[in-house]
Parts: C-alpha cells; structure tokens; sequence
C-alpha cells in the first residue's frame, strides 16, 4: 500500500501474500457493489492498494475502461498477474493494455487522470493524518473533473472496543495444505482515531511438511469520521456520499463498513 506491508516481516514475503489472498479472497460482499458502482459512469479506474488484483474483474464486468494497480508489495503485484494469466477476461484486458501494474508507493499515483480512484483498506495501514493528506491530495489532482474517489474501511461497528488476547482466527487450507491464524491486539483511543496494534502468528504446512511460523505486527490507523472529513476538504474533495454497507445501507454508529464517495470541492 503505502509502502510493502510485508517488508520487515519476519518471515517469507511470497509465502506471506499467499496467506493474505487466502484470508481476502474468502471476502466477496463487495464485489457486486463495485461492479454496479462503475457501471454508473464508465471510465478510467486506478486501484490503490490493488493488492493481487481481487476487485480488477468487477471493475471490468463493470465498464472500467482501464484499470491502473498501485500496491507497495512487490508479492502482491506478482500475485495480481497470476491472477491476470489465469483470468481469460483479465488476460485479454492486459494484452490490450487496459490493465497495468505498479508497485509503488500510494501517496505518489502514477500520472493521469481517472474517472475512479479507489482505495479498499487503504487508510488504515498509513501512519496517521499526514500521509493521508498527502494520498488525498494526489487523488484530488488525478481526478477527472467529474471523477469520484471511494474509501472502503473497517467502520465503527467493526472496530475493536477492547484488547483482546491471542486467539484462533481461522483454519484453513492452502493447495491442500493447512494454514493456522492466530492474532491479538491492543486499541488506544487517540484525538485522530483509532489506533491499533495488531499482531498475527500464522502456522503453515510447506510442500515438504514443514511448519513455517509465520508472525506479522501491523500498526493500524481508524480516523475518525471528523478528522477524514477535515482531511478531504484540506485536500480539495468533499463527501458526496456515505454507506454503512455494500447493500448501501447508511452510515451509522453501529455500521461494520465505512464507505465514503468523495468528489472535486470545486
């Protein structure tokens, strides 16, 4: 995203973005939503945080005319076009090139102009208010006049409201082989948000039977409603729309989702 997530990690980068594919790829609620979002007004999309690429078929089967990924993991991009190769769809588009990859950093886009710029768990994974004002402002000048740019967070609903010890997350398998998650994390309530320090451990089987042990510490960031608001007028945007839910639902204090549509100020 911002910079590769799993840099820094101990444990195998490869191995690791597998393991985030299996965890993400579980996850399909929104996939109409975005497929319907772009079918409103076609055009030109850049993916922030494209990770392998999970949404660039919806955003196909819904009129994206082209599709720039942007991710930090140079594992995730490598994912995303064995996604692409195994996709006849996909395939096509990328031969055509319709679709290109980035590795780089999400608050320096590549230059142009789109008529979609989404960033799906993007804001959580930046530092704090600083880097989000910097991605934000770079979306604003890469925005066609009448283009839209969609976060799509964790919402308060979703967030933790207490530590919560090491505990199993999941059980699950990878080309046949078992994979194991455990995680904790510790919250503190801060004047721009949610801060979370979230700790994974995750065991899995290799092709020769050994165990990888595989832990990862991320330092997660939940602005708060106001303070994203604050940053997107900074930036030149402003909030168009807000849904609690991929089924549209509104925004409230309970919503598990925090989708924000923000557009142009001017």
């Amino acid at each position: 995203m911002s910079s590769d997530i799993f840099a820094g990690q101990a444990g195998e980068a490869d191995l690791l973005a597998a393991i985030y594919d299996l965890e993400h790829d579980a996850f399909a609620e929104d996939i109409g939503f975005y497929r319907r979002l772009v079918r409103r007004s076609r055009g030109p999309l850049l993916d922030l945080g494209c990770g392998s690429g999970r949404l660039f078929r919806a955003f196909l089967d819904g009129g994206a005319s082209s599709i720039d990924g942007v991710d930090g993991s140079p594992s995730l991009i490598r994912r995303a076009e064995d996604r692409i190769s195994a996709d006849e769809m996909l395939a096509a588009a990328a031969d055509a090139g319709r679709i290109r990859l980035t590795t780089g950093d999400v608050r320096r886009p590549p230059t142009g102009r789109w008529r979609w710029v989404t960033a799906v768990g993007v804001l959580p994974h930046l530092d704090g208010p600083e880097a989000a004002l910097q991605l934000l402002t770079a979306v604003e000048g890469r925005l066609q006049p009448d283009g839209r740019l969609v976060l799509d967070d964790i919402g308060p609903g979703g967030l933790p409201d207490r530590d919560l010890p090491l505990s199993m997350d999941w059980e699950r398998a990878l080309e046949g082989r078992p994979v194991t998650r455990r995680s904790q994390l510790s919250r503190r309530e801060a004047p721009d948000g949610l801060r979370v320090d979230y700790l994974t451990v995750t065991d899995a089987v290799r092709a020769d039977g050994t165990i990888a042990r595989l832990p990862a510490r991320f330092r997660l960031w939940y602005p708060s409603h106001s303070v994203l608001e604050g940053l997107l007028d900074e930036a030149g945007l402003a909030i168009e729309l807000t849904y609690g839910s991929h089924d549209l639902e509104p925004l409230t204090e309970e919503s598990d989702r925090r989708i924000v549509i923000a557009i142009r100020r001017h």
